[in-house]
């Protein structure tokens, strides 16, 4: 199988423990383009909910530690960049107010 091929030289290029290559392994499923029923067999019913609670420790082997920590790293994440946006928007919304407000250099 190329697949177990791929994980098996992941495992040892990387130094990942099994529960690294069940994460992975889940987060595979997760992207694919399986249908909504394959997913629920590989993963369990709850996939689609975000955090501990999307997790079947029973099929994933993924311990729901682990996946409420990615869960709240990607929150805190998503959280900053959306600080960033915002305060880049306001920022260049000052700039150009300041520009295109004051009266032309040289003019009255």
């Amino acid at each position: 199988e190329p697949l177990m091929e791929e994980y098996s030289i992941a495992t040892q290029v990387w130094k990942l423990s099994s529960c690294d290559m069940c994460e992975l392994a889940r987060n595979s499923v997760l992207m694919s383009g399986f249908s909504h029923k394959a997913k629920s067999y590989w993963l369990g019913p709850s996939y689609s909910k975000e955090g501990p609670e999307s997790n079947d420790i029973r099929r994933t082997n993924v311990p729901d530690i682990r996946v409420a920590y990615r869960s709240e790293t990607l929150s805190e994440e998503l959280h900053l960049i959306i600080h960033a946006v915002r305060t880049e928007e306001l920022d260049t919304i000052d700039e150009e107010d300041s520009l295109s407000m004051g009266p032309l250099p040289g003019r009255r």
